[in-house]
């Protein structure tokens, strides 16, 4: 890698990502006085952790995470009381509940998002209660450790991240976290040295930043919690994102330049996106439903299963998916099928048992009307049948009426009995559009 022009463009980049020196002692100097009220609540120990605090976030990120921690002697449920009580007494906002592995408070205070999460006072490889416990462990790991440059180099590894679709250990993402970035960073010293090394890596990929982790991980992307031997902080990167990202950093050691960190997607608008359609000759069937009233970490999976299990039938029904998808639009959810024909043949050949199985050719037989046979064909007994089934819609209608059979999944088996399926140009008049197009557009921007 030609580490010199990587620097220039990182040191051009780390210029347009980073918040200025005035806008990061505004959000920590606004932090701090919030940590102060909650520190009167008494009994807890208030810290200040994240991006913001460690000096890694990039520029309009505006977060700012105060934890609340207990001793580990109290119950979750009291921790949740008092701090919602404290908070919403002392500090006046809009406050809202979100949730995770409990609930916390969310309100947007002038220009900032800030986060009132309480949680247990823990030490490090010991358990843990909540999830959540081994964020101030996380900050004070990292904030000794990463020094002025390589907070830098996590900023610039983000935004390569975050432009090319990587950024985020959201399920709808299932990319790199902003711990994760800090622990490369940490590991291979240097923006370029982790380029340089992701380059050549070969997954399953294993990273263990502290050293002593023992335990082993079916994750093809392991990278050990420096706080949590236990834990691996990669769980949530998907195979294919693992890859690309490998890809990604081949294709910059080759010729690093700024286009990999900032690029403008071409804007494909409805009839861009039908032509697209055209040229590849397929069949589209697109079911839309509402979207159940659920979190995002429930909502996603649910989805990406029920698309999975039903493409499955789809397939074992006679037609080959060419390629499915799933994705979440405003208030509705989508369920999207190719395929290179709608119709199969209206006369399906049916083989059944061996002939000499007397009792199995009764079974099989019974109840059935062939339009020819039953016969022999070497030790089998065979069957010509009428499809009943030879529209891929009509067959989609099963998914309705059916929604246990198709494997659909828990919060998704009321609303989809309610769903419309649209057929090939049809689709596009759907509220989907810019999905469609990123699906019908699909493209790694650096190959």
């Amino acid at each position: 890698m030609n580490w010199k022009a990587s620097a220039k463009a990182k040191n051009r980049v780390l210029a347009r990502v980073s918040p200025t020196p005035k806008e990061a002692g505004e959000e920590k100097k606004f932090a701090l006085q919030l940590a102060v009220i909650l520190q009167k609540m008494g009994g807890v120990k208030v810290s200040f952790v994240g991006s913001a605090a460690r000096d890694t976030g990039l520029k309009g990120d505006n977060d700012i995470d105060l934890f609340v921690q207990f001793p580990a002697s109290m119950e979750k449920e009291d921790i949740v009381e008092k701090t919602f009580s404290y908070t919403r007494k002392n500090i006046k906002a809009n406050w809202i509940v979100r949730y995770a592995e409990h609930p916390y408070l969310q309100a947007r205070m002038d220009s900032f998002k800030v986060e009132v999460i309480p949680c247990f006072i823990v030490e490090p490889h010991a358990g843990i209660k909540s999830a959540v416990d081994r964020s101030p462990l996380h900050m004070d790991y990292l904030q000794k450790r990463l020094s002025p440059q390589q907070r830098g180099d996590v900023r610039v590894l983000k935004q390569l991240l975050k432009n090319n679709g990587l950024y985020g250990a959201e399920l709808a993402i299932r990319g790199f976290s902003g711990l994760v970035c800090e622990y490369l960073i940490l590991n291979y010293r240097s923006f370029e040295g982790l380029v340089e090394n992701a380059s050549k890596w070969k997954p399953p990929v294993r990273i263990d930043v502290s050293g002593g982790s023992i335990k082993h991980f079916p994750e093809p992307f392991v990278i050990i919690d420096a706080i949590d031997r236990n834990r691996n902080a990669g769980a949530v990167v998907s195979d294919t994102n693992l890859n690309r990202f490998i890809s990604l950093c081949q294709a910059f050691s080759k010729s690093p330049s700024e286009k990999f960190f900032f690029s403008t997607p071409k804007k494909q608008g409805k009839r861009e996106t039908e032509s697209a359609w055209r040229k590849r000759k397929t069949q589209l069937a697109l079911v839309e439903f509402e979207a159940p009233d659920v979190v995002e970490d429930i909502l996603i999976p649910q989805l990406k299963k029920t698309e999975e299990n039903a493409a499955r039938q789809v397939w074992l029904a006679g037609f080959p998916v060419f390629s499915s998808a799933s994705f979440v639009s405003g208030k509705k959810a989508f369920l999207l099928f190719e395929l290179p024909f709608a119709s199969r043949p209206a006369l399906k050949k049916l083989v059944g048992p061996p002939a000499w199985n007397e009792k199995a050719v009764e079974g099989f037989l019974k109840g059935k009307k062939p339009l020819r046979g039953p016969f022999v064909e070497g030790d089998r007994i065979v069957v010509d049948l009428r499809d009943e089934n030879e529209s891929i819609f009509g067959l989609l209608e099963g998914l309705k009426k059916k929604p246990v059979v198709w494997g659909v999944a828990s919060h998704f088996l009321a609303p989809i009995r309610k769903a419309r399926i649209l057929k090939n140009e049809k689709i596009f008049s759907s509220s989907c559009v810019k999905e469609l197009a990123e699906y019908f557009f699909k493209k790694e921007p650096w190959l």
